[in-house]
C-alpha cells in the first residue's frame, strides 16, 4: 500500500482507494491526484479476464454491466461492486454469474445462502456453487474445497495389509441363535426361538447429487484401494479376512452371519434400498434349463458338446448404482429443400436450434465388474425397494461394489445422451436433417442391492460357462463357454 506524508502533521498517509482520498492517524484528508491514480492503476496492471458460467445467450448490456462490476471490484470497491451486480440481476434474472458473485461478496450467512440457491435454481450442477454451499453447510472445510479445485483426481493408494472392519452380527438376541428371512413374508426371524426382528423404517434420502460426491471425492488427499479387510466375530471373537468385495460373510467357525458397516479408511458406501428376491433357486434353475433348451443354444451343441453335466447356483445381492439425470437438449435442424411458393419464401427456416429440458429417471448401471453379462438383467421394478437393514443379509449373502459412482456415472450419461438422441434425432429425408447434442445438467444416484441368482454350468466337453438370473423378473443371460 502506498504511502506518503501528510502536509498538515507530516505523519503516514495511506490511501483509500474506495474514496479516493489519503487518510493520516490525524484524520487528515488529502484527495488523490490524477496522476497517482494513473500510476497506481498502471502498477497494478490489467484486469483479469473473468470466466462465465453461464449456458445461456448473454445479452450485451448484461455483460457490459458484469464487466462494469468486476472493474471495481478490481479497483477496491466492493460495495459498488455488489450494487452493479444486482443491475446485472435486474437485466436478466436467469444471469446465475451474477448471483454467484454477489454469494461470494456477502459474509452474511443467510445471504449467501439465498444467492447461491439462486445459482443451483437456474443451473443445477453448477460445480463453483455446490463447492461454496458445501462449506457453508460444513460439508467440506476451505482446505478441501481448495484441495478439491487444485486436485483433478486423490491420489490412488493401496492399503497394507487387511484393513479392520467393524460388522453387524446377525443373531437373536433372545436365544443367540442365527436370524434368518421368511421367504413368504418376507421378514426377518430366529429360526430357532420364532423371535421377529424390527427392521429399519424407510429412509428418506432421495439420492446423492453426483456434484456432491465427486467434489468430496476430489477433496480428499487419497482414495484407498483395499484388497482384505479383517473381521473379528462377536460370537466366538475369531479374526478372519475377507476378499474387498464382499459385503457380508459367515463365520466357518460358528456360523455367525456378519454385514459389514464400515472399515478403518472409510470405503464401504453402505447401500440406500434393497429389493427382495422373487424368483426362487427352483425357479432359477427352471429358468435357466429352459433358456438352454431354445434354438440357438441347441444348434450351438450340434457342434459341441456343450450340454451341462451339472451346475452351482447361488443367490447373491449385488450392488447397483441408479441414476436420475436431467437434460438440456440442444435440437438443430437443417433444410436443404428450396421453397416453392411464395407463402413458403415467408415461413422457410433454413436452420433452426431449440433448446429444452428433458429427463430420464432409473438409469441401471451394475456395480461390479464380473461377470459382466449382469449388464443384461439389469431391468428392475424399483418401486418393490425397502430401506437397506444389514439384517435382511440374514439369508442371503451380499457383494460390495468395485465399479465405483464415478465410473458408473460415465456409463450412465453415455446411455442417457444416446438415448435423447434417439428421441429426438429425427428427420424427414435426405433433404432434412436433425442433429441432437445433449447436455446432462444434473445426476442424482442411490445404491441399490438387487437379488441375483448366479450360476456356473459344467459341460461335458470339460468347459464352464456362467448364467445369471434377474432374481426379481426371472430374466436369464448366459455367458460364452471357455476352459477352467
Amino acid at each position: 500500500m502506498p504511502e506518503k506524508a501528510c502536509p498538515r502533521c507530516q505523519q503516514p498517509m495511506r490511501l483509500d482507494t474506495q474514496s479516493g482520498f489519503w487518510v493520516c492517524p490525524n484524520k487528515h484528508r488529502v484527495p488523490e491526484t490524477l496522476d497517482e491514480a494513473q500510476a497506481r492503476m498502471k502498477a497494478k496492471g490489467e484486469r483479469p479476464s473473468v470466466t462465465l458460467t453461464y449456458r445461456g445467450k448473454l445479452e450485451a448490456r448484461t455483460k457490459s454491466v458484469f464487466e462494469t462490476a468486476h472493474d471495481y471490484l478490481w479497483q477496491g470497491d466492493p460495495t459498488r461492486a455488489v450494487q452493479i451486480f444486482k443491475q446485472a440481476v435486474d437485466l436478466q434474472p436467469d444471469f446465475v454469474d451474477a448471483y454467484l458473485w454477489l454469494a461470494k461478496l456477502t459474509d452474511d450467512p443467510t445471504q449467501k445462502r439465498h444467492y447461491l440457491d439462486d445459482v443451483l435454481a437456474r443451473d443445477p450442477g453448477h460445480i463453483e456453487a455446490l463447492r461454496l454451499l458445501m462449506v457453508l453447510n460444513g460439508e467440506m472445510t476451505p482446505e478441501e474445497a481448495e484441495r478439491s479445485i487444485q486436485a483433478a483426481d486423490p491420489r490412488r493408494q493401496q492399503a497394507e495389509g487387511a484393513v479392520k472392519a467393524t460388522t453387524q452380527t446377525l443373531i437373536c438376541p433372545v436365544c443367540g441363535g442365527g436370524l434368518t428371512v421368511d421367504e413368504t413374508s418376507g421378514r426377518v426371524v430366529c429360526k430357532f426361538c420364532g423371535y421377529l426382528a424390527p427392521l429399519e423404517k424407510r429412509s428418506d434420502r432421495e439420492g446423492g447429487t453426483l456434484g456432491v460426491a465427486l467434489l468430496k471425492r476430489r477433496a480428499q488427499a487419497v482414495q484407498w484401494v483395499i484388497g482384505e479387510r479383517l473381521l473379528r466375530c462377536k460370537q466366538c471373537g475369531t479374526e478372519r479376512t475377507i476378499p474387498a468385495g464382499r459385503l457380508s460373510q459367515v463365520c466357518p467357525f460358528c456360523g455367525a452371519n456378519a454385514v459389514i458397516e464400515s472399515d478403518a479408511l472409510k470405503t464401504v458406501e453402505k447401500p440406500d434400498t434393497l429389493l427382495p428376491f422373487v424368483v426362487t433357486e427352483d425357479q432359477a434353475k427352471l429358468a435357466i434349463r429352459e433358456r438352454l433348451n431354445k434354438l440357438d443354444q441347441r444348434m450351438a451343441g450340434l457342434l459341441d458338446d456343450n450340454r451341462v453335466a451339472h451346475a452351482v447356483i447361488e443367490g447373491l445381492f449385488v450392488p447397483l448404482w441408479v441414476f436420475d439425470a436431467l437434460v438440456n437438449v440442444s435440437q438443430t435442424t437443417t433444410d436443404q429443400r428450396m421453397p416453392n411458393s411464395r407463402d413458403q419464401v415467408r415461413t422457410f427456416k433454413p436452420y433452426e436450434n431449440i433448446q429444452f429440458q428433458d429427463g430420464m429417471v432409473g438409469v441401471p448401471v451394475f456395480g461390479m465388474k464380473q461377470p459382466p453379462i449382469l449388464k443384461h438383467i439389469s431391468e428392475y421394478e424399483l418401486s418393490s425397494a425397502q430401506a437397506y437393514d444389514p439384517k435382511l443379509l440374514a439369508r442371503t449373502p451380499a457383494a460390495l461394489y468395485d465399479i465405483d459412482f464415478d465410473a458408473a456415472s460415465l456409463t450412465a450419461r453415455s446411455h442417457i445422451t444416446q438415448t435423447m438422441r434417439d428421441r429426438y434425432e429425427r428427420g424427414s429425408g435426405q433433404s432434412v436433417e436433425v442433429k441432437v447434442y445433449a447436455n446432462v445438467l444434473q445426476m442424482t444416484f442411490t445404491l441399490i442391492l438387487a437379488p441375483v441368482w448366479i450360476a456356473t454350468l459344467y459341460e461335458r466337453d470339460g468347459e464352464i460357462r456362467a448364467a445369471v438370473v434377474n432374481g426379481q423378473t426371472g430374466e436369464v443371460a448366459l455367458g460364452e463357454s471357455r476352459k477352467p
